[in-house]
């Protein structure tokens, strides 16, 4: 994650807890790579609805126990 990119994530890290850090900053990554997987880039509206699509298949299968998929592994590893 490029730190320049993603301002707040050191701001809200420092603001949190310990023992919390890890929790939120598997949130901020989950949500922010679903906000990038929708507004970043060139991609064309579908291409951006099926990544999405992806994503959320993922997330479902990932609490369903499957083993995290390695397109987003930062973000769907720490739910195991």
């Amino acid at each position: 994650m490029s730190v320049n990119h993603y301002e707040n994530f050191p701001v809200a890290s420092v603001l949190c807890p310990p023992a919390l850090r890890p929790a939120v900053a598997a949130i901020y990554w989950f949500a922010r790579t679903a906000d990038d997987l929708a507004d970043e880039g060139d991609a064309l509206p579908a291409q951006r609805l099926s990544a999405l699509t992806n994503y959320r298949a993922e997330l479902h299968a990932t609490a369903a126990g499957a083993a995290p998929g390695m397109q987003w592994p930062q973000v769907f590893t720490p739910l195991k």
